[in-house]
């Protein structure tokens, strides 16, 4: 299934933010149409219909291509990436199929997958994944990754925070409380 090529390319650009040499200009990837993103506080995004609370301290950065955007913890400790990949629900009969095969996509794609945590919900019509793993990283790389899916019919969103080594116990609680508040919303 398309699933796997399209979480290798996402996968790639998310975790690149864990060397700061190369995260280079977005180019194609639609952008928050809200203008100036800003440091901490909340973010939504009416083309891809989501919803996001920022830690305080979190600064914006210049995200990769094809991410939406990609915000920095104090100090560099965390990054955090928003994508979307165009895998809906409509193309899948089953949710939970679909859920298990973004799984196995990703930890084919992920030297050293550990699953630490997974919870599969639902936030109104849209399904949700909550994946938190760990990988093996080259030195200073992001080694534990904090996701959630949102999965919309035509379209899948992606929010991925990754911890680096030198992430303490503020950073993990701020990147699941980030996590958390990552939302679908109703365009009025």
């Amino acid at each position: 299934m398309c699933v796997c090529r399209c979480l290798l390319g996402w996968l790639a650009a998310a975790l690149s933010l864990g060397h700061p040499g190369l995260a280079g200009e977005a180019h194609g990837g639609r952008r928050t149409g809200s203008g100036e993103r800003k440091p901490g506080g909340a973010l939504r995004d009416a083309v891809h219909r989501y919803q996001v609370v920022i830690a305080p301290g979190w600064r914006p950065i210049e995200p990769p291509q094809g991410t939406l955007v990609a915000y920095q913890a104090p100090r560099g400790r965390a990054t955090l990436a928003v994508t979307r990949i165009d895998v809906g629900t409509r193309r899948a009969r089953d949710l939970a199929a679909l859920i298990a095969d973004v799984e196995r996509g990703v930890e084919r794609a992920t030297p050293g997958f550990r699953r630490r945590s997974r919870k599969i919900g639902r936030s109104g019509v849209v399904g949700t994944l909550d994946l938190v793993y760990e990988r093996d990283a080259p030195p200073g790389s992001p080694r534990r990754i904090v996701s959630r899916y949102l999965f919309f019919a035509r379209y899948t969103v992606v929010l991925s925070i990754g911890l680096g080594p030198a992430a303490g116990r503020a950073e993990r609680r701020a990147a699941e409380s980030i996590a958390r508040s990552f939302a679908p919303f109703q365009v009025p």
